[in-house]
């Protein structure tokens, strides 16, 4: 697990609100939360390098914090051409410390200023289910999968 100093060192404040951040400046840190993320999530298949190019291409973004960083990409819905800002990965230093409530007002304008209509985040943790939709959040889809 990374200390709280690393992130610290790592990330000027910018106000209460995420900025965003060049992950190569970056990934002495974030790239090892990320692994953290993978190890915990064996369903996931991509690696931290899937992660990195995606930021460096511009297809997705590191969004940082002292707390911590979300990496952000978007969707485009094939029938309606709607475009979806996906919280792809967050990570904390600390759990617990209510991250979601403190910024997705700033991720909701973030989305609105680059043409979203809406925000999408997805987990495999249980136990996040009733503290996401204690803070507006709908529940969309469950999605199963039974190896063949």
């Amino acid at each position: 697990m990374l200390g709280e100093q690393d992130v610290i060192d790592t990330v000027e404040s910018a106000g209460n609100n995420p900025k965003v951040t060049d992950i190569t400046c970056n990934a002495h840190w974030v790239g090892p939360a990320i692994q953290e993320i993978l190890d915990a999530n064996p369903m996931l298949t991509f690696i931290p390098g899937d992660v990195y190019a995606a930021c460096e291409q511009g297809a997705a973004t590191l969004w940082t914090t002292p707390e911590g960083f979300v990496v952000t990409t978007g969707e485009t819905d094939t029938f309606t051409g709607e475009r979806t800002m996906l919280i792809w990965l967050a990570w904390a230093y600390k759990r617990g410390m209510n991250l979601v409530t403190k910024h997705q007002d700033f991720f909701a304008e973030q989305a609105r200023q680059q043409g979203f209509v809406k925000m999408e985040v997805r987990s495999a943790v249980p136990k996040l289910k009733d503290y996401i939709l204690s803070q507006g959040w709908e529940l969309d889809t469950i999605v199963y999968t039974r190896e063949v």
